[in-house]
């Protein structure tokens, strides 16, 4: 006796249709998503490293010079302008700021790692999104909203004080009585143009 229907497989055969079906959207929406997320390349990830020192950098050379001007102070005002002392503090000074564009190259690296990192997630998200809706329209609009989204990159964060060891020095000097009136203050104004005409603007010691 034979009991049957069907086509005789159990629906296996319209099964076997239905998951193609549905891996072929899948196979469509994936398409959709990374040609939206195309335009996040090396070259992205590049730019976002460049922005970041073009913020950082000129922060960086605001610190120095503060440093620099208050350096050259406590060195006059401390009659030690011209000296041995004068040689290591600004050696201090040189380093610290050689310190500081490495924390800042670093730092630029990373923030391209950090931008790489997003855009996976996101990009992720999305096929873990098709993958359980088989949904290639849904995936195509989402896609295009999370790329405009990641397209507005996060304000960077201010650098902190760089010059951690230059400010010990100044402040080591402070407490030691260096800004109380010395021999040095007459050189100082002399060097900064105080009392007279300046022409020669900002000094950095060198």
């Amino acid at each position: 006796m034979c009991f049957g229907g069907g086509g005789g497989d159990g629906g296996a055969a319209q099964a076997r249709a239905d998951e193609e079906a549905r891996q072929a959207r899948i196979k469509q929406g994936v398409s959709n998503v990374d040609k939206t997320f195309s335009k996040f390349d090396d070259n992205y990830y590049n730019q976002r490293g460049l922005a970041y020192q073009n913020y950082a950098n000129p922060q960086l050379e605001n610190q120095y010079k503060q440093m620099s001007n208050n350096l050259a102070f406590s060195l006059a005002r401390s009659g030690n302008t011209n000296s041995s002392e004068q040689a290591r503090q600004s050696g201090i000074l040189q380093a610290d700021n050689a310190f500081g564009r490495q924390q800042i190259a670093d730092q630029s690296i990373a923030e391209q790692q950090k931008a790489r990192q997003l855009v996976e997630e996101n990009r992720n998200s999305l096929i873990n999104q098709l993958q359980a809706t088989s949904n290639p329209s849904l995936a195509a609009a989402g896609s295009e909203r999370q790329a405009a989204a990641l397209a507005m990159q996060p304000a960077f964060s201010p650098i902190g004080n760089l010059f951690n060891n230059t400010t010990a020095v100044l402040g080591n000097a402070y407490q030691a009585g260096a800004y109380s009136n010395g021999p040095g203050v007459n050189p100082y104004k002399q060097y900064f143009g105080f009392g007279g005409p300046n022409t020669s603007g900002n000094k950095v010691i060198s």
